[in-house]
């Protein structure tokens, strides 16, 4: 753009018009640069002027200017607010020159303009996506350039993908970007369960046979009667079946044809069931890992068009998953989902006569936030179940004393105590010299010697175990493969 002012004002005395206008020039100026934000460039002959797109910069001249241009006014262009005051701002990315000339053509003021991109936007948008974290952008010529330092390379890709649309494409991304070493989190799940049962049943079975299979009184536990085929003459004869717990005492009585036959019931049993899961799982923060020790077993599924029975896939067993992030303050945020299953017979069905086992779960899904080595009880279950049932004879089993022989009594009582704890732990790799498997330490032996000791396995000459923590506990050598930090 080329401006030549008016030489109207420039025929003036210079006694009579510098101070007229030296006043409404400062004032404009001062007002510009606070509207646009311009810096004031002192006048220096072949001066460098850095510019942004749509920043300025407000220019002084030494002296009144008659002519004032710049070589390319799509990089650049200016305002002209009087013959020693101009103001320059870029256009687009680029390279021009700025002229000032006097009266008598004489270059009074030169500059070098080059106008680069406005980072302004891209920086706010880094710090608002990325707020941890300081990032640095420059311009380099076509280059853009994103220094500094984050977590993930996720976290780099994001701040490229940032820059790549800021640029529109017309500029060539430098990511120099560093990703620090990634945080790994093991995580420990114990899950610890006791189940305790008790049963007791007494009471009286009659039998009386008067030839037929009449049977008089009540059938309590076991079949105490069953039917099966002589070895010899293959007819059928009768036989007690006696239960496989528990005690019973059979009376007979034979006179005048008829067979009179009672067993007393006497049961009492005690069971304990100890469950004790404890799968570990090592994951990069901010990363999903799931961990299965089981199997899977087949589900029949009718098929919608009434044809063949389809095939689904159940999962059983010890199952973990979690997702662990470590946060600024050195504390873990673990969201965990694990799980312990087993087929179990109660409450199967028959499908077409296949049958198909229920599954028996304790799990617990939740998400807590705590320190490195810190446990916390994420779950827990306490049950009591008591049941009495009582069979009896109508009438006979209302007798006092005696009507003990009529009826019979089943008491069941179980407990059950369940907890799920979870323990994170910052860990470091290790050498592979450092690992310890479950099988290091133990040989096998030969046939004679295992016949003669009864052991198949003997620990190995010289096997140490892993040197101890003394303020934690915890093995300083762990057999997943990781240092505890």
């Amino acid at each position: 753009m080329r401006t030549r002012l008016s030489t109207l004002k420039l025929a003036c005395k210079a006694a009579l018009v510098v101070p007229f206008m030296a006043l409404p020039v400062l004032a404009d100026g001062d007002q510009t640069e606070r509207q646009q934000g311009a810096s004031i460039v002192a006048p220096a002959a072949g001066s460098k002027i850095s510019l942004e797109i749509g920043r300025g910069r407000l220019i002084r001249l030494d002296r009144p200017a008659t002519e004032i241009f710049v070589a390319d006014p799509t990089v650049a262009d200016i305002q002209v607010k009087s013959p020693r005051v101009v103001y320059v701002f870029g256009k687009n990315r680029g390279e021009t020159s700025l002229f000032a000339l006097d009266s008598e053509d004489r270059t009074i003021y030169s500059a070098h303009i080059e106008t680069t991109q406005n980072l302004e936007s891209l920086n706010v948008a880094l710090k608002r996506m990325l707020p941890k974290y300081r990032l640095a952008t420059a311009i380099l010529g076509n280059s853009l350039i994103l220094e500094g330092t984050v977590s993930s390379p996720e976290e780099a890709a994001l701040a490229e993908n940032l820059a790549t649309s800021f640029g529109s494409g017309s500029l060539t991304i430098l990511n120099r970007i560093g990703v620090v070493q990634p945080t790994q989190v093991n995580l420990r799940v114990r899950i610890a369960e006791v189940s305790r049962s008790a049963m007791k049943q007494f009471g009286v079975n009659w039998e009386s046979l008067f030839g037929t299979d009449f049977l008089f009184g009540i059938a309590q536990g076991a079949d105490y009667v069953s039917t099966i085929a002589d070895p010899v003459t293959g007819l059928p004869v009768q036989s007690f079946a006696f239960p496989q717990s528990g005690t019973r005492t059979v009376f007979n009585y034979g006179a005048h044809g008829i067979d009179l036959n009672f067993a007393i019931d006497a049961l009492d049993q005690n069971g304990f069931l100890r469950v004790l899961a404890e799968p570990n799982l090592t994951a990069q923060s901010g990363q999903q890992a799931s961990f299965l020790a089981g199997g899977e077993f087949p589900i029949p599924v009718p098929s919608s068009t009434g044809g063949a029975f389809g095939i689904q896939f159940r999962q059983f067993g010890v199952s973990l998953a979690f997702t662990p992030t470590v946060l600024d303050s050195g504390r873990i945020n673990i969201a965990v989902s694990p799980e312990v299953s087993e087929l179990s017979t109660a409450g199967a069905i028959d499908i077409n006569g296949i049958s198909v086992p229920a599954i028996s779960s304790r799990r617990a899904q939740t998400t807590v936030e705590l320190g490195s080595g810190q446990s916390f009880a994420i779950a827990g279950l306490l049950q009591n179940r008591t049941t009495q049932d009582a069979t009896k004879y109508p009438g006979l089993g209302d007798i006092p004393i005696l009507g003990a022989l009529f009826k019979s009594d089943d008491f069941r009582r179980n407990e059950t105590e369940l907890l799920i704890v979870v323990t994170p732990y910052l860990v470091e790799p290790v050498s592979d010299r450092q690992i310890v498997l479950p099988t290091d330490g133990f040989e096998a032996k030969g046939d004679l010697d295992r016949i003669t000791s009864g052991q198949a396995y003997i620990a190995k000459p010289g096997d140490k175990a892993a040197p101890m923590d003394q303020q934690t506990g915890v093995s300083r050598k762990e057999r997943a493969g990781f240092q505890i930090n």
